[in-house]
C-alpha cells in the first residue's frame, strides 16, 4: 500500500532543541518524577525551557509490552526513591492494570491520562479524532522506536503485532516538533500496518498542564 503521510491541523509547534541528556537532577528539590522513557525528549525540552525544574528518572519505554517487567521496574524505582523521603510523581498512563494500587502503596500520584497520547492532547481530543476515522495513535517517540518496542513484545510474549491493525483506518502521529521524526521509520510503519499515516501538529501545553496539576 502506498504511503500517505500528510499533516492535519494548524496548532502551534514547539521547536527542536538540543541533544539527549541524562536524568535531570535538581539539588534540593523535594519532588522526584518517575517517567516512562517515551516522554524523555519532551521532558528534557521542558527542562531546558525552565518549565520543569525537577529530578526525573526515566524507565525504558518498551517495558509496557510486558506487565511483569513494567511492575518490577516501577516498584524498584518507587522503593529506591521513597527511601529518600521525596514526594514521588509518576508520568505514566494506565499502562499496567494494577498501576493505581502499586502507586497508592508508595503515596505516589500519576498523570490524569489513560495513556501517553491522552497525556499530550486529552481524552476528548483523542475521542474526537477517533470518531473521524478509527485511528491507531502514536507519539513521535513511538514512531521512531516502534521496531524496538515490537521486537521486545515478540521476544517476551510472542505477540503478532501485524494482526493488531485489521480494524484501524489510519495511523495518526502527534508531532510536537521536539523530536525529529524519522521519515524512513514512518514509511516502514505504514508498510508494516498497511495503513496511511497522518500527522497532527500539537503543542506541549496540555502535557505541561497535567504535570503541573500533579
Amino acid at each position: 500500500m502506498p504511503l500517505l503521510y500528510r499533516q492535519v491541523g494548524t496548532q502551534g509547534i514547539a521547536r527542536l532543541c538540543g541533544e539527549k541528556g541524562e536524568d535531570a537532577i535538581m539539588p534540593g528539590d523535594p519532588v522526584i518524577f518517575i517517567s516512562c522513557g517515551i516522554f524523555k525528549e519532551e521532558i528534557e525540552y521542558l527542562s531546558r525551557e525552565h518549565k520543569f525544574p525537577h529530578r526525573v528518572i526515566f524507565l525504558d519505554a518498551a517495558l509496557h509490552v510486558n506487565f511483569d517487567r513494567l511492575r518490577a521496574s516501577l516498584v524498584d524505582a518507587l522503593e529506591k526513591n521513597r527511601a529518600e523521603g521525596a514526594v514521588i510523581k509518576v508520568l505514566y498512563g494506565h499502562c499496567h492494570p494494577d498501576i493505581l494500587d502499586i502507586l497508592d502503596r508508595y503515596g505516589a500520584k500519576k498523570l490524569a491520562a489513560g495513556n501517553c497520547l491522552e497525556a499530550f492532547v486529552g481524552r476528548d481530543e483523542v475521542a474526537r479524532l477517533n470518531n473521524e476515522a478509527v485511528s491507531f495513535f502514536l507519539s513521535a517517540g513511538w514512531v521512531n522506536n516502534w521496531e524496538q518496542m515490537f521486537d521486545a513484545g515478540k521476544k517476551d510474549l510472542h505477540i503478532d503485532f501485524k494482526s493488531m491493525f485489521e480494524h484501524y483506518k489510519r495511523i495518526l502521529v502527534f508531532d510536537t516538533g521536539v523530536i525529529p521524526i524519522d521519515e524512513m521509520k514512518v514509511h516502514k510503519f505504514s508498510e508494516f500496518t498497511g495503513l496511511p499515516v497522518e500527522r497532527r501538529v500539537i503543542t506541549l501545553d496540555h502535557f505541561l498542564e497535567l504535570i503541573n496539576s500533579l
